[in-house]
């Protein structure tokens, strides 16, 4: 059932990926942007055996209007394009962060924690939470699994 709900966020946010691009044309006041970033690889002991997995990418879709984000999305893709997370991930959860443009961190919207490990398939978050954000700057998504921040994708917002 988890399986299901990832795999059709993923469509979802490919979908609305698609569709905000259409919008963002159409519509001059109101703005979308997706960028991907590299997730860093790591290596894990298996029953005494060295494994290791390949580096993967953040995916991150943001929109909105001037400091006034209203959806995020983001998820955690394979570097092949099978529609998995690249590896096997524990306790992991995609963070939302605000900086301002000097580069301070004022907010954070901390992701609801996953606490079992996540192996072939999509991890992601979507996020309709309206906010107006103090400053401009930075939003980005940040992927956290095993208390490490592993990846980051950032968008600026600006004026």
């Amino acid at each position: 059932m988890e399986r299901a709900n990832v795999v059709a966020r993923h469509v979802a946010l490919t979908i609305t990926s698609a569709a905000a691009l259409f919008v963002a044309s159409a519509s001059p006041a109101s703005a979308s942007a997706i960028g991907y970033g590299k997730v860093a690889g790591f290596c894990f002991d298996m029953r005494g055996t060295q494994i290791c997995v390949p580096a993967t990418t953040i995916g991150h879709f943001i929109q909105g209007s001037g400091r006034t984000i209203t959806r995020q999305e983001a998820s955690i893709q394979d570097t092949l394009g099978g529609d998995t997370a690249g590896g096997r991930w524990c306790n992991w959860r995609i963070d939302w962060r605000y900086s301002d443009t000097d580069g301070r961190t004022y907010l954070t919207s901390r992701g609801p924690e996953h606490p079992k490990c996540a192996y072939v398939s999509s991890l992601g978050r979507i996020d309709t939470t309206r906010r107006t954000l103090k400053h401009y700057g930075k939003a980005c998504a940040d992927f956290v699994a095993g208390g490490i921040r592993r990846g980051t994708q950032c968008h600026n917002v600006i004026d």
